[in-house]
């Protein structure tokens, strides 16, 4: 998928929450079931589609600080990869970006949770990538996904630095 369609989607699906920042009931109105699992030892989520049931499921050892990206990831995965997960239980590695379908989660979960607009002032105002991401209270290697986002859609940034692609295989539920 395409950056601009991916933007989009992730708009709608901003404009159904109202303002909200509540992804879990975001998940819910949207019609996937969302589930915390307490015996995930490294698994931080999971998104599955099966007989025309969706679901995601949540290691509930996740902080306020991870469960917002990861739970953003997983809705991306619904959001743009249903098709893939509809013959049956379908798992994907969170983060793992030289994957194209994780890619696109990550980057749809950037757009779900930050404002281009808010972010985009924010570095007019000589904001680094650091302390964006932490007034922002996101990873930095999600904010440099949104960024390098940003560029593709058009914004006059560029982002000389480059995302850890494991970063979310580095926390611990």
């Amino acid at each position: 998928m395409n950056s601009e369609k991916c933007y989009a989607r992730a708009l709608e699906l901003r404009k159904i929450a109202g303002g909200s920042h509540d992804l879990v009931a975001l998940a819910k109105t949207i019609g996937i079931k969302v589930n915390f699992e307490s015996d995930y030892k490294n698994l931080l989520g999971m998104y599955v589609h099966v007989m025309k049931s969706r679901f995601i499921f949540l290691n509930s050892r996740l902080d306020a600080y991870w469960l917002p990206m990861v739970l953003a990831h997983e809705i991306g995965h619904d959001q743009l990869h249903r098709s893939l997960a509809r013959y049956g239980l379908q798992e994907f590695e969170l983060f793992r970006m030289n994957d194209s379908t994780e890619y696109e989660a990550n980057a749809f979960a950037s757009h779900l949770l930050l404002d281009s607009d808010e972010v985009y002032e924010a570095l007019r105002e000589g904001m680094d990538i650091t302390a964006l991401s932490q007034t922002m209270n996101c990873n930095i290697n999600l904010m440099l996904i949104k960024l390098n986002e940003m560029h593709r859609l058009g914004y006059d940034i560029r982002v000389s630095d480059t995302a850890d692609s494991h970063f979310f295989k580095k926390i611990h539920g």
